[in-house]
């Protein structure tokens, strides 16, 4: 019996990748000893955030940069930032935004679950239909001479999509009227460059994870962009008493993060895609010849430049994507993998440790070649 099986939580092996709901990352030993070095003195928390935003803007070559307890924060923080400034009367008011710009544009294309953090602020959603491509002129309106409109939100994953405006152009746009641009980019990485991408296209705050690609905590994220907004992003966070006061970052996890980023930077990332790879084409080769099961690989990401392997199930296999998904969520080991609906999933293997990859292979072989019944 292990920790969690004592409180009666069964752990699963994780083929779908970073995401928050299984628990991000794994943690270097190196970062918990900075925490446990960390923990054992005391600093004053706002000193501790603009050194460390120091630190970081150094390691990345940026102009600013802010941690945060993580990314969904960094939408509730940069919002709040592109209302406030730093003045400290609009950041007591929120989410009352009486007499602020408090209007965000966004594409349907960029819009997420999580924009919910936006509204936390009182920030209003102002969406721009994009069914017949690039709505250009719709967000030029949307943005107008800036008098309500606060910020342009752009989705990173989607900034290739055929119906999002370019960003390059998107930025133009607001920057002709003094309104930001904020890039929310939590999951993305590798590669590297992904993390400086989107500021050198202009963008002025871009939002990562700090618990996915960066390996760190994962109630941590970060933020970089133009000084004096994340000086704002800093006054409207902890430990100051504002929309983002509920949402702290330790000083154990910042120390974290810092030592996470400084591991991912120079970690060999040519080694680890050979690695991705390596675990993708084992379990490619392992179910190869099922019966009514084809394989492919997911078209990749220039943002996210992870290989991933499609398994889709036909009508005649006697089970469908979802039975699959269960049956291997419900199996043992207990395996979690990306459903997608009745065609079937796909594997990730950015957190597979190292001979997993053969248990999940053994393991879609049997739900897969005996009908969901394994």
């Amino acid at each position: 019996m292990g920790i969690y099986e004592d409180i009666g939580v069964r752990p699963v092996i994780n083929a779908i990748g970073t995401a928050t709901r299984y628990g991000g990352a794994l943690l270097d030993p190196e970062i918990m000893e900075t925490m446990r070095v960390a923990s054992r003195e005391f600093c004053l928390l706002d000193e501790l955030h603009e050194r460390a935003g120091e630190k970081v803007a150094r390691m990345l070559g940026v102009e600013a940069a802010y941690v945060t307890a993580s990314a969904a924060c960094g939408l509730v923080i940069t919002s709040a930032a592109c209302m406030t400034g730093t003045d400290p009367e609009r950041i007591r008011q929120l989410p009352d935004t009486t007499g602020m710009r408090d209007e965000v544009v966004v594409q349907k294309t960029h819009r997420i679950a999580y924009d919910q953090a936006i509204r936390l602020t009182g920030a209003k959603l102002v969406e721009l239909d994009d069914s017949d491509g690039p709505p250009v002129e719709a967000m030029r309106a949307a943005i107008g001479d800036g008098a309500r409109a606060a910020a342009v939100f752009y989705l990173g994953k989607n900034f290739k999509n055929d119906n999002a405006v370019p960003l390059e152009q998107a930025v133009a746009m607001a920057h002709a009227v003094d309104v930001p641009v904020i890039v929310d980019a939590a999951s993305e990485c590798p590669p590297v460059s992904t993390l400086t991408r989107f500021t050198e296209a202009g963008a002025d705050l871009v939002i990562f994870s700090g618990g996915k690609s960066l390996q760190g905590p994962q109630s941590t994220g970060l933020i970089i962009g133009r000084k004096d907004l994340i000086s704002a992003c800093a006054v409207n966070g902890t430990p100051f008493a504002t929309v983002g006061r509920p949402m702290k970052v330790s000083r154990e996890e910042i120390f974290a993060f810092i030592k996470a980023l400084e591991i991912y930077l120079n970690r060999d990332h040519a080694t680890d895609a050979a690695a991705w790879e390596e675990k993708v084409r084992y379990i490619e080769e392992e179910l190869a010849g099922i019966p009514h099961v084809s394989l492919g690989r997911l078209d990749p990401e220039a943002t996210y430049a992870v290989p991933q392997l499609k398994v889709t199930i036909d009508h005649e296999a006697g089970l469908t994507g979802d039975d699959a998904v269960k049956a291997l969520l419900d199996g043992s080991p207990r395996i979690i993998v990306q459903d997608r609906g009745e065609e079937g999933f796909s594997i990730n293997p950015h957190n597979l440790q190292d001979g997993q990859e053969r248990i999940v292979a053994q393991r879609c072989r049997e739900v897969l070649a005996g009908g969901g019944s394994a």
